[in-house]
């Protein structure tokens, strides 16, 4: 069994890894700042929303409530009206990123904003996974890994190439073998490498 277990380790790795390969060309581009005056200058801001995916107006809602202080569109660029450090910039661009763009399962920045009722939900493309939009502080504190020996329950939304089961949980893949297809599942992890994980099957629910 502990053979089986890395052996579908390994191939999980590969698929896995030519999959990031994949979505790689969506990295957000660095922002591109000058300071004219007092005023702080976003020169490829549209480039960085294009790639996002997500409203112009929606992103600038954001900063300005982040920075507490008014910002106007002209043409590509965001000016922002008092000096702002690009690092400070560059965090609330990857805060926005983690709460509005990236899927809470898979990291697949392939989302939508879906509105359902009062709720807007995060909707991932890649993994099919749906979830209220929750704040930066919320992602940090609720996703703190998994370990090995642990138990967890998970969602088994698709199936591998073997027949097992595949599932997607704070941030990793886990392959179940034996599990099937809408179920969820008790699983116990049994080998982990990077962001792949292989889980024995204990229960379904």
């Amino acid at each position: 069994m502990e053979f089986d277990y890395n052996k579908l380790l390994e191939k999980a790795s590969g698929v896995l890894s030519t999959k990031t390969k994949n979505e790689s060309r969506l990295k957000i581009p660095e922002p591109d700042v000058i300071y004219e005056g007092k005023a702080t200058i976003i020169r490829n801001f549209l480039d960085i929303t294009e790639m996002m995916n997500r409203d112009p107006d929606d992103v600038i809602k954001y900063l300005t409530k982040e920075f507490g202080i008014g910002a106007v569109l002209s043409g590509p660029r965001l000016i922002i009206n008092r000096k702002v450090s690009e690092d400070d910039i560059q965090s609330k661009i990857n805060d926005y990123m983690a709460t509005y763009v990236i899927c809470y399962e898979c990291k697949s920045p392939d989302t939508e904003i879906q509105k359902v009722g009062r709720t807007y939900l995060l909707v991932c493309k890649a993994c099919g996974a749906q979830h209220p939009i929750r704040s930066n502080r919320e992602i940090i504190e609720n996703n703190n890994g998994i370990e090995v020996g642990k138990e967890y329950t998970v969602t088994i939304d698709s199936v591998g190439s073997a027949g097992e089961g595949i599932a997607r949980y704070q941030g990793y893949t886990i392959y179940v073998p034996k599990a099937k297809k809408g179920e969820r599942a008790k699983v116990i992890i049994r080998k982990i490498k990077k962001n792949v994980a292989i889980a024995e099957l204990v229960k379904n629910e």
